[in-house]
Formats: C-alpha cells, sequence, structure tokens
C-alpha cells in the first residue's frame, strides 16, 4: 500500500540524506514523493545536497560550485557514499515515485533552472517530477522554459501577494512551513486546484493534523511513523 506523503530528502532519520540510500529508503516504505535538493557543479551539473558547502555531510570543505562533478565524486558521504547527480537520483526515482526538486540559492549558480530542465528532458520526466523554490524569480523562469512542468513557491508565511504569484505562474504546488498554515490556506488551494504542502510533519499530533485534513500533502523526515499514523 502507497503512503501519501513527501520523504524530505529520503528517509534522513535512518539514511544520509538525499543519497541514493536514502531514496531507496523511501521507494522501499512505499511513498508516493520524495523530495530532493539541487546545486550546480563547477563545471554546471546539477547535483543533490541541501547546503551549499559540502562541510556538514562529507569528508570536504568548501562550496559546492568551487568543485568540478569528478571532484565532488572523490568525497565521501559518511562511509561508503557519494554525492548524487540529479540524474542520478531521477534515475533510481523512474517510474517508482514522484519527485519534488527544490532548487537552492538559485542567484549562486546561473542557469540552474535550464540545466535542472535538461536532466528532467531528457530522462522523460516531466510528468514525474515538480520543482519548489523560495525564489520566484526562478520559477518564473522555468514556466518560460515549459508550460507542462509543474512548479510551486516555498514560504515559511503565507502573504497575500503570494496568491497573486501563484495565478502568475500557474503554480500546481504551495509549499508552506507547517505551523503558517491556516484554514483559509487549505480552502484557497482547494477552491484553485493547487497542492497545499506541509513541511515539515514530524510530530505525531501533526501528523494526526494531516490525517484530519487529507487534501495537504505532508513532507517528513520520519517516514515510519508518518506510515503508522496514516495508515
Amino acid at each position: 500500500m502507497q503512503i501519501r506523503g513527501i520523504a524530505h530528502r529520503g528517509y534522513p532519520v535512518k539514511y544520509p540524506e538525499n543519497t541514493l540510500s536514502s531514496f531507496q529508503a523511501a521507494i522501499d516504505l512505499g511513498f508516493t514523493h520524495m523530495e530532493l535538493d539541487v546545486h550546480l557543479s563547477k563545471d554546471g551539473v546539477p547535483v543533490v545536497m541541501h547546503d551549499d558547502k559540502i562541510d556538514r555531510m562529507t569528508n570536504g570543505v568548501g562550496e559546492i560550485r568551487d568543485y568540478t562533478l569528478q571532484e565532488l565524486k572523490r568525497f565521501n558521504v559518511q562511509e561508503d557514499e557519494q554525492i548524487p547527480t540529479l540524474q542520478e537520483a531521477l534515475e533510481l526515482a523512474k517510474d517508482r515515485i514522484i519527485v519534488s526538486i527544490e532548487l537552492k540559492k538559485t542567484h549562486l549558480y546561473k542557469g540552474i533552472e535550464e540545466k535542472v530542465f535538461q536532466v528532467i528532458e531528457e530522462l522523460d520526466m516531466v510528468d514525474q517530477v515538480y520543482i519548489i523554490s523560495f525564489h520566484y524569480a526562478a520559477l518564473k523562469k522555468l514556466r518560460k522554459l515549459s508550460n507542462e512542468l509543474e512548479l510551486g513557491p516555498v514560504v515559511n508565511r503565507v502573504k497575500r501577494s503570494h496568491f497573486r504569484q501563484l495565478k502568475r505562474i500557474n503554480a500546481e504546488y504551495f509549499a508552506v512551513r507547517f505551523d503558517g498554515i491556516k484554514g483559509k490556506h487549505i480552502e484557497w488551494c482547494q477552491n484553485n486546484d493547487v497542492q497545499l504542502v506541509a513541511w515539515k510533519v514530524n510530530d505525531q499530533d501533526e501528523m494526526h493534523f494531516i490525517k484530519q485534513n487529507p487534501s495537504i500533502l505532508a513532507t517528513t523526515d520520519e517516514l515510519e511513523k508518518y506510515k503508522t499514523v496514516i495508515l
């Protein structure tokens, strides 16, 4: 049975976040969606990591954009994993799970929108991914590249201007921090055919709220706990 929910960076409670093993765990548990974060290497390859620096997750130091892909692959994530490329992550997910791609710090990476879209197109996965970002300008660029690609802004708190932005880019998703969601936001998204996404939902009380409001698509680190509550 599938679990309607987004595996945040895979299954980071049990595996290194944003790695192939973490994504595989989410697939094995039957989640409908998984989320990952993308930056660009020095030679313009989309790679998967949350931070713009490799310090926290690898045995190296420095910014992702200062290393080529070949150089990044020499660093270890924990003991025996590497930083995956977006292509590697999507190949693992293809025909198995929907992928939420978050574009991080887009001002650091010239052409990141085009490069990410190119990977998606080459793998024929436009209908199996959607892209989110805190950076509205990046979403506008992506909408110019494709009318079919599904998009959505990420926000901490909902402002009235966000609803205008959603309309302008014909957004299909709206990712809001859990404690910023109000009943009127849920209703607006339902009435306007926009998928409301809550992040992150790790507490059992929050999970029960999601169960009572099934139109919300929740992002979680606690995959097995979430599965127990939702099912």
